[in-house]
């Protein structure tokens, strides 16, 4: 064992049980909130896809409320899309509630700048399938001409969409559509 001037000797770990430290019931509940916290942001976000090049968080919010108070999905004055973040294609939204989030889903297939908006659960929404229409449903009002429907939200079968995705991480950004499908169908040929 170490030891010396006034230096204690070292525990021999094989002997020594390693304790965590006890969690109290705070500690536990404030854990508890910040999963439900989570989880509760998760089930209040949208994805949206189909989204024009160089769309901005603004305008596209501002959009989505708009529209969102013209068909009765919320309250005249209402403010149901709090935040959003934008990609090149795509944008997810954060929702005031579960409820508003719910009532946006009937947004899917809105025309906006040319395209056909696509909003749905993101992919890490694990919650139940809530009912909804598509735009052109809800409103009446057909697709403009050349623009392309978009699916309706069925729900489907999380287990099945696990089974029929392969994520693919670590490419360049080189790496296209097309040169990924054919170097993954080239792999999968040569193990037959």
């Amino acid at each position: 064992a170490y030891g010396g001037a006034g230096v204690p000797p070292l525990a021999n770990p094989a002997s020594s049980a390693y304790a965590p430290p006890a969690l109290d019931g705070g500690s536990l509940a404030m854990m508890s909130s910040a999963v439900m916290s989570a989880q509760d942001k998760i089930n209040r976000e949208l994805f949206v896809g189909n989204t024009p090049p160089g769309t901005s968080e603004a305008l596209l919010m501002q959009f989505l409320n708009g529209a969102m108070r013209r068909v009765g999905l919320c309250t005249p004055e209402g403010t149901p899309i709090l935040n959003c973040r934008t990609n090149a294609k795509f944008a997810f939204v954060e929702l005031a509630s579960v409820d508003d989030a719910n009532r946006a889903l009937n947004l899917n297939g809105i025309p906006f700048l040319g395209a056909s908006l696509r909003v749905s659960r993101p992919s890490k929404y694990a919650g139940p399938h809530v009912p909804s229409q598509t735009w052109q449903q809800l409103t009446g009002q057909p697709l403009p001409p050349g623009m392309t429907p978009v699916p309706e939200n069925t729900g489907g079968n999380p287990a099945e969409k696990m089974e029929r995705e392969l994520f693919v991480g670590n490419t360049t950004p080189e790496m296209t559509e097309v040169s990924l499908k054919d170097f993954l169908g080239r792999a999968l040929e040569q193990v037959g």
